[in-house]
C-alpha cells in the first residue's frame, strides 16, 4: 500500500512539473497583465513537485521500515468507522 501511495505522488510530482510548464506556455499573449498572470501561475504550481517528491521519499521509507501493516491496519479502522457513520 506504502509503494503504490509513494509511486502516486512522484507521478504527481512529474506531472506538476509537466502542468507548470504548460500553463506558463499555453497562458502567454501579446498582453503584458495575461504574461504576468501566466508567469504566476506557472510558479505556483512549480511549487507543488517538491512536496510530491518529499512525500513518496517519506512513504517509500515507510515500507521500508515495515510500517505498511500498520497503514493497513488504520485503514481498515477507517472503512469500519466510516461504514459506521454510513448506517446512521
Amino acid at each position: 500500500m506504502l509503494d503504490k501511495l509513494g509511486y502516486l505522488a512522484a507521478g504527481l510530482g512529474f506531472t506538476s512539473i509537466a502542468a507548470s510548464i504548460a500553463a506558463w506556455y499555453t497562458e502567454k499573449t501579446e498582453d503584458e497583465e495575461e504574461n504576468a498572470h501566466a508567469e504566476r501561475t506557472g510558479i505556483f504550481i512549480g511549487l507543488w513537485p517538491q512536496t510530491f517528491f518529499a512525500l513518496a521519499t517519506i512513504l517509500f521509507k515507510l515500507k521500508e521500515m515495515g510500517h505498511d501493516k500498520d497503514v493497513e491496519r488504520i485503514i481498515k479502522r477507517l472503512e469500519t468507522k466510516m461504514n459506521e457513520l454510513g448506517k446512521k
